[in-house]
């Protein structure tokens, strides 16, 4: 079975309204702004408004985390966009407003090396919560920030309290189960995937695109963030993954739009939702892909938390 070498932590951040705030119906794209902001402001000592003329380019922790540097080494050279270390879970605050007192979590995973970034990454959000975010800037205090002991475990440890050190554990590398009988996938965020630019809709899904996007995702997260490369015959499997159907597929379109300071404009960014099952008999080559990707997303959008989707394993008509 194939192995990974990709550590990912996830966090549990604490956070306590000290102001009225409100966010929009899908709040990844706020928050993923405003951490932007913030970890510029937080480590940028040059303050060039262009990061990709600065010579800290390649070893600021901005640039690593939030723009990551794209074509380094033989398997990177040809790459534009490099995926970047870091995921948001904006479902618990998505479409919410809190009063002042009012106590609300975000989730935050980390890949490979950003995980040593982690306390440039809170005092950052320290700094979202003291600026303020969503409609009309509503402020927050950090309260307390808990770790999962492993990805996946559902345990999950204080490493900080306001006021007092961090005691961070490090990243794991997720451990593949044995393979069960079949799965069924479940869509928790919207999942955009694109051929030749254009949405894939659930008229056009198929396993060979949504494993074809999930295996490029990791096998780049690992070249950039863990330093590996990894081995593999990907179009033989990309054309072994094109004779899988899907069973009992229940997909639907979810738009939203998202404001892009960067274009100045409203931004689509729709995707598909539901779910479908899938037998997994002969399928052994791809069941890691299908594991892994629960930790690290598929598709557009990740790091705002789209593409998150979950296994629910089952063996022959009893689910596990």
């Amino acid at each position: 079975m194939r192995e990974f070498s990709l550590p990912i932590a996830r966090y549990r951040l604490t956070l306590r309204a000290l102001t009225p705030i409100q966010f929009p119906a899908y709040a990844g794209s706020t928050w993923r702004g405003a951490f932007g902001h913030a970890l510029r402001r937080t480590v940028c000592i040059t303050r060039e408004p262009d990061c990709r003329q600065c010579l800290l380019w390649r070893s600021c922790v901005y640039s690593q985390v939030f723009e990551t540097p794209a074509g380094q080494g033989p398997l990177l050279e040809k790459i534009n966009a490099a995926p970047h270390p870091y995921i948001m879970q904006p479902l618990a605050t998505s479409g919410r407003q809190y009063a002042p007192g009012e106590v609300f979590a975000l989730e935050l995973s980390l890949l490979g090396a950003a995980i040593g970034h982690l306390p440039y990454l809170l005092h950052a959000m320290q700094q979202v919560g003291e600026r303020g975010i969503g409609k009309g800037d509503g402020r927050y205090a950090l309260v307390a920030v808990a770790q999962e002991v492993a990805p996946g475990a559902g345990e999950w440890v204080q490493i900080q309290a306001a006021g007092e050190s961090l005691q961070a554990l490090a990243g794991v590398v997720p451990l593949i189960p044995p393979m069960p009988e079949g799965v069924q996938v479940r869509l928790l965020t919207p999942l955009r995937l694109l051929q030749e630019g254009t949405p894939i809709r659930s008229s056009r899904f198929t396993f060979q695109l949504f494993i074809n996007a999930l295996m490029r995702r990791i096998t780049l997260l690992h070249a950039y963030h863990a330093g590996v490369e990894l081995p593999g015959d990907f179009k033989a499997l990309s054309q072994q993954a094109a004779a899988v159907t899907l069973g009992d597929a229940d997909l639907h379109w979810h738009e939203w739009s998202r404001y892009s300071n960067r274009q100045q404009n409203h931004v689509q960014m729709g995707g598909l939702l539901g779910s479908f099952m899938l037998g997994l008999d002969g399928l052994e080559d791809f069941w890691p892909w299908l594991w892994l990707g629960q930790w690290v997303h598929a598709g557009k959008g990740a790091v705002m938390g789209m593409g998150g989707y979950a296994l629910d394993c089952y063996t022959g008509e009893k689910a596990i």
